[in-house]
């Protein structure tokens, strides 16, 4: 078992938790408010703000040419496809990106992006890719497992979005930054920090899920 799959089953629990959460069970069935999802997107626009000053790090702190192309790809998807779906329907519910800007972070937003920030500036490469691992894997499992449980769900109008990470290019970006952790982090001496820091972060994109859908 590689290093990743040894943490990310660590934390499968989380993981799954996450994909039973209220607002992914509403959004597969259709049944979601569109208020309560435009108030989902707006904060997972203010996150990604965050998100991509976590990567901006790691292309800082990053030891070679490759590492810092490897960074590089993920900002590339969220600024093209990912950002792409999440405009539209910004400006589906009249917003657009200036509006996010004044739109005040949420508990479970602001408590995730501090502790990416936190990792970003005072983490080694190696502590930045576990801090934001979650977010990528996590969002390919739990879309994946709305998909299967609701195969209907391409066909409403968040189809797109459970589209975008559920696609075969997102699950080789996925596999790709596995491997490349696995490369990264082989040599690093604490292999159980590295654990605690992608748990907690997928502590927080649970939280995240929860208060999408009104739990907390």
């Amino acid at each position: 078992m590689s290093l990743m799959e040894d943490i990310t089953r660590e934390s499968m629990d989380l993981y799954d938790a996450a994909a039973d959460a209220v607002f992914l069970s509403e959004l597969g069935e259709g049944t979601l408010d569109r208020a309560k999802f435009l108030d989902y997107i707006v904060q997972d626009s203010i996150y990604l703000r965050d998100y991509m000053k976590a990567f901006a790090a790691g292309m800082f702190k990053s030891r070679t040419l490759r590492d810092m192309q490897f960074f590089y790809s993920v900002l590339g998807f969220v600024n093209d496809s990912e950002n792409e779906t999440r405009l539209k329907y910004l400006r589906d519910g009249g917003l657009t990106d200036d509006d996010v800007e004044r739109i005040e972070k949420k508990d479970a937003c602001r408590a995730y992006t501090s502790f990416l920030i936190d990792t970003a500036e005072n983490g080694t490469l190696e502590e930045i890719l576990m801090a934001v691992m979650p977010c990528m894997t996590g969002y390919e499992y739990v879309f994946r497992k709305t998909l299967e449980r609701h195969p209907g769900v391409l066909d409403t109008y968040y189809g797109p979005l459970v589209r975008d990470y559920t696609s075969p290019i997102y699950s080789e970006c996925c596999r790709a930054w596995e491997a490349y952790c696995d490369k990264i982090a082989a040599d690093y001496p604490d292999k159980e920090k590295l654990s605690r820091i992608f748990r907690e972060a997928a502590n927080h994109e649970l939280m995240f899920w929860k208060m999408a859908g009104g739990e907390i």
